[in-house]
């Protein structure tokens, strides 16, 4: 075979790896939305061709239609193919300059604000918390920021994601000691477990309740001063996108703070007139009320 026909070759499998039979597309999304009661239709188009072929790839299939196939006659669990269709990437304190915002600015006055009302609780929820990592990292950032009591305080964090394996993981709270290369020593002495692989401590955990969720159609969690929604909106169409903004805000309290992904802002209809933000930079924005009742952390400098 000469050189330019090897060439051609190369160029066919690459294409062959990357390109998606747009025509099995809606037919594979029918069948795992079916299977998994999860609507992927209202994720991104392009999102989910790239996962679908990831799959064929992965599972060393010739095309999409031998996916489709194998879907149909059961031989993937519904947990295998959410697997397959979602995102699990992440680490411990992923993008340092928002978690020293959080600490140095939100962290205090928000805990502050709620010693003042005598409310009961703390209560942040963690959406998409794949593996854990995230849900974690903020509970120790919160800790370390208003020094609170692990035994004592009442602080509940809720970390959910569409994928049950890795809520399952996330829950045991066990990771290599690899896994903690972005934390200083200090931290993992404080918070970390040694042994064949490294555990959070029982404290910590505990105030963690790790759980499946669809925000697509799962009823929300209420009364909340904190909502962290990092590099999920990005996955979706702007209708769920504008769904769930609107449910994020009713789920908030007044004042309430709600932290996106990098490349993520509030839905159209919500940015600055249900959410202002307080670091454009880190994507972090506060609940307003439609009458400015609730100034909370408005007008301070916070960029």
């Amino acid at each position: 075979m000469g050189e330019q026909e090897q060439t051609v070759v190369r160029v066919q499998a690459l294409r062959s790896n990357t390109e998606v039979n747009e025509a099995m597309v809606t037919p594979i999304i029918d069948g795992i939305s079916r299977l998994t009661s999860v609507d992927f239709h209202q994720y991104k188009r392009n999102f989910v061709q790239r996962q679908i072929r990831r799959q064929v790839v992965k599972r060393r299939l010739r095309t999409e239609e031998n996916y489709q196939e194998q879907i149909l006659a059961g031989q993937y669990t519904a947990e295998a193919l959410i697997n397959g269709m979602t995102v699990n990437v992440t680490c411990f304190f992923r993008d340092p300059p928002l978690f020293e915002f959080l600490m140095k600015n939100i962290f205090p006055l928000l805990w502050n604000r709620r010693r003042n009302r005598s409310e009961r609780e703390f209560r942040i929820w963690i959406m998409g918390c794949s593996t854990g990592e995230e849900a974690y990292s903020v509970a120790m950032a919160l800790h370390e920021s208003v020094g609170s009591d692990l035994s004592k305080d009442k602080v509940r964090i809720y970390a959910t994601d569409l994928d049950e394996v890795v809520v399952h993981h996330a829950r045991r709270g066990e990771y290599e000691s690899t896994d903690l290369s972005r934390l200083g020593p200090d931290f993992i002495e404080r918070y970390f477990l040694a042994g064949e692989k490294v555990r959070v401590i029982p404290e910590l955990r505990r105030q963690i309740t790790f759980g499946r969720h669809d925000l697509l159609k799962d009823p929300f969690i209420r009364h909340l001063d904190m909502i962290f929604c990092r590099n999920v909106l990005i996955f979706l169409n702007r209708e769920a996108q504008e769904g769930i903004c609107e449910k994020m805000y009713d789920a908030l309290n007044p004042g309430g703070v709600m932290v996106l992904g990098r490349a993520e802002s509030p839905t159209k209809k919500y940015c600055n007139k249900g959410f202002v933000p307080l670091c454009r930079q880190n994507r972090v924005f506060q609940k307003i009320e439609p009458h400015g009742e609730e100034k909370g952390l408005q007008g301070r400098s916070m960029r």
